[in-house]
């Protein structure tokens, strides 16, 4: 039978899932920063590393403080 996840398991999945996703975007932004020439474009990828970065941390925060070690 089906089991019912309370919100806040559904909410510890979407935030994993999330995380997992920012995560792969991170990875996708560092390929492309080794491989980058413009400077512009080195810049525009500097920028979004940070944002996928602090995204990640923010994540990681929600998941420790729900008692999940990710």
């Amino acid at each position: 039978m089906f089991r019912r996840i309370s919100r806040q398991e559904r909410e510890r999945r979407a935030a994993r899932a999330e995380l997992e996703t920012t995560l792969q975007a991170l990875r996708s932004n560092e390929r492309a920063f080794t491989e980058a020439q413009d400077p512009f474009y080195i810049d525009q990828l500097t920028y979004q590393h940070a944002a996928l970065m602090c995204r990640c941390r923010a994540l990681l925060r929600t998941l420790r403080a729900e008692g999940e070690e990710p």
